[in-house]
């Protein structure tokens, strides 16, 4: 007992009051990271410990391409991050043939008539980051619950009703797949969340267009322009790209155009995630550019990180601790590249230390701690804390 009452607003210092009410304890049911070396097995399973539907692979010691699948789109039809192709729906040795329970099925060799991406090649060291959303038991599929229409999934509130979905509520991360307008402009989508995203990729997936990124922390204008697959600073465009006021709990609102981003008389997808406790956070920081960095609070202890600066042009770095199993963590890949894993301490790399509550950054490089610069950070766990 305190022995005068605490101020208003105050509460003792334990753990029940510090940590939110509800918290993913697995977060390993969500988020999965693994490693392999290629060994040319023709169906080789890749275990990520949980059922993904959304697998993105990158070669480490190989120039090849980020190449992504999901269970909407169905394997084995993938994006690029590093490009603005259109969805590539051709067979190609070595892809992601299929989702399993547990993971996903690598092909073996590699067609040298289109060497853009493999996934099990002799020789060949690669990283896959996977995420769970809503399952794949049909078009539809809510927290593992799968409908045969948008309206008995409950995502017909928008003007544009989707043609495929998989979201998870509890995890906070939905994948949608949808259809342009006949023309121009602002149409709402519903995203199945319940709440407002705050982190959004999207693409069009018949046409070779630039992904547009959404993050609520720096995208605060309708004009504002911003890319996964180069290294451009955040720009201000001569037309809109979202309509940040009506990006909410329910719907989502791009500006359907013709040059990235969501396009209209095409089919595109959109992967959107917000903030859950104990499992992701998305967020900004400011650099100070010192090697004793600023260190940033998630409430939990992260098993992959991005860092992007967006007041100035740069790569999207990732790191995880699947590659690096102790501080500081610097093999770094790279979003919008095809290059190969840089090590701790090369230019081409960006270091920071994974804590049991957030990350530090470790290196005063103008890749993730320059001074005054603006960053975003995307964050998952690997514990609570």
């Amino acid at each position: 007992p305190f022995k005068f009452p605490p101020p208003d607003g105050f509460q003792p210092l334990n753990a029940a009051n510090v940590r939110p009410e509800t918290v993913i304890a697995r977060p390993d049911q969500y988020v999965g990271i693994t490693t392999w070396s290629g060994d040319n097995v023709d169906g080789r399973e890749i275990d990520m410990g949980m059922s993904p539907d959304l697998i993105w692979v990158k070669t480490r010691n190989q120039t090849n391409w980020n190449w992504l699948t999901d269970t909407v789109r169905g394997a084995p039809n993938k994006l690029y991050s590093n490009d603005t192709s259109a969805e590539d729906t051709s067979p190609i040795y070595g892809q992601a043939d299929s989702f399993t329970y547990k993971g996903w099925i690598a092909g073996g060799g590699t067609d040298s008539s289109n060497p853009l991406s493999d996934s099990n090649q002799t020789g060949t060291n690669y990283v896959c980051w996977a995420w769970k959303a809503g399952g794949n038991k049909n078009t539809f599929n809510v927290d593992d619950v799968g409908y045969a229409s948008a309206a008995a999934a409950g995502l017909t509130g928008g003007d544009i009703t989707p043609s495929g979905a998989s979201v998870g509520t509890k995890q906070g991360f939905s994948i949608v797949k949808f259809t342009g307008p006949g023309s121009a402009g602002f149409q709402s989508v519903p995203h199945g969340l319940s709440e407002k995203p705050k982190f959004i990729l999207c693409k069009d997936l018949d046409n070779a267009r630039n992904w547009s990124v959404f993050h609520e922390d720096v995208i605060t204008a309708d004009n504002q322009v911003f890319y996964l697959n180069n290294n451009l600073a955040i720009t201000t465009s001569d037309t809109n790209t979202w309509d940040v006021s009506a990006i909410d709990a329910t719907t989502f609102t791009p500006y359907f155009r013709d040059d990235y981003g969501a396009s209209y008389n095409a089919d595109n997808i959109a992967f959107l995630w917000h903030d859950v406790p104990g499992l992701q956070k998305f967020g900004t920081y400011t650099g100070n550019g010192n090697a004793d960095g600023p260190f940033i609070e998630l409430g939990f202890q992260a098993s992959i990180v991005w860092i992007r600066r967006t007041d100035s042009d740069e790569q999207w770095y990732i790191n995880d601790t699947e590659r690096d199993t102790f501080n500081v963590t610097g093999s770094s890949l790279r979003a919008q590249t095809s290059a190969t894993e840089a090590s701790v301490g090369q230019s081409n790399s960006a270091t920071w230390d994974i804590l049991s509550n957030g990350f530090k950054l470790r290196d005063s490089g103008v890749g993730s701690n320059a001074s005054g610069g603006t960053y975003i950070y995307c964050a998952w766990a690997e514990a609570p804390s």
